[in-house]
């Protein structure tokens, strides 16, 4: 059967190359997000406010969607509006899940977006699905209460859970560090002031995530309810600084600062990919260094 697939966050980073992905697979699928009226135009794009139950109501009544993925949040851990992040990310998640659960008469599947920093700073060296929530962040913390919000709609909803770890690419934001770091080597800065580049983090390109939620959403069987997607392999900014400079030939001077150092850093954030590996095989995404050169290539100032 094909499933009709409803995406909230869809022109967000991983939106737009999950619904590549399903694209490609031949997936109907409508696309929900707060977008531009010119995006809208599209056939099947929504604008959508999760904030607005009515407006959540109508789209899963005319669509009757068999599988959700919601994608939609807040998901910088810097963002300075800390009411918001609750806002959007639990108010929005609860009012999605309620909508749903009232108007779908099928048990029908919800992927949900949560984060590795659910699992903050623990004593073990790959961290898989079982270990206990030790967020760090209010971002961490609100998708934590997400997961939370979940158990109360397991009876009406087949959820599950999507923890990525740090997931990177072509079009990620400049606010996170890899895609600065790209930046500045690509356009041969002299001097790059970055905080803190020691801790150590899992990074797993944004076209594999993509393919694991695309399976996650098409898949009739899947026997659990938290997934990983992580690579068991640690990095730190210290080595993508390493690697930018042999590639390109162009050694900067860093300038390490203050004013970019986290409070509450998580010092190291690397997954156990057992469960994932299991559900899709090994070997199917780029190495860390094969996503950097990648990114690089393809970098547009």
């Amino acid at each position: 059967m094909n499933k009709r697939i409803l995406v909230t966050g869809a022109e967000g980073f991983i939106g737009k190359y999950l619904l590549d992905e399903l694209g490609n697979r031949g997936v109907e699928y409508l696309a929900t997000d707060v977008i531009s009226e010119e995006i809208v135009q599209k056939e099947n794009y929504r604008k959508v406010s999760l904030l607005h139950k009515e407006e959540i109501r109508k789209v899963v009544r005319d669509y009757q969607p068999d599988v959700v993925v919601h994608l939609a949040a807040i998901a910088l851990v810097t963002h300075e509006n800390i009411p918001e992040i609750y806002e959007v990310n639990v108010c929005g998640t609860e009012n999605l899940l309620s909508v749903l659960a009232e108007e779908q008469k099928n048990k029908t599947r919800v992927v949900l977006m949560s984060t590795a920093g659910v699992y903050g700073n623990q004593d073990a060296e790959f961290y898989d699905e079982s270990l206990p929530y030790k967020p760090s962040n209010h971002y961490s913390f609100s998708k934590m209460i997400t997961e939370y919000l979940s158990k109360e709609y397991e009876e009406s909803l087949d959820i599950k859970i999507v923890r990525p770890f740090n997931i990177i690419g072509t079009g990620q934001k400049e606010t996170f560090l890899i895609p600065k770091l790209v930046k500045y080597f690509a356009e041969r800065v002299d001097r790059i002031p970055l905080g803190n580049i020691s801790s150590i983090r899992d990074y797993i390109s944004v076209e594999y995530c993509a393919f694991v939620i695309a399976e996650l959403s098409l898949r009739d069987q899947v026997n659990f309810k938290e997934l990983n997607i992580c690579s068991g392999i640690g990095h730190s900014g210290e080595d993508a600084v390493r690697f930018l400079e042999t590639y390109t030939g162009h050694v900067p001077e860093i300038d390490i600062t203050q004013t970019f150092v986290r409070k509450n850093e998580v010092w190291r954030l690397v997954g156990d990919p057992t469960r994932l590996h299991s559900f899709v095989g090994k070997d199917r995404g780029n190495t860390f260094e094969e996503i950097l050169v990648n990114m690089l290539e393809n970098y547009k100032g």
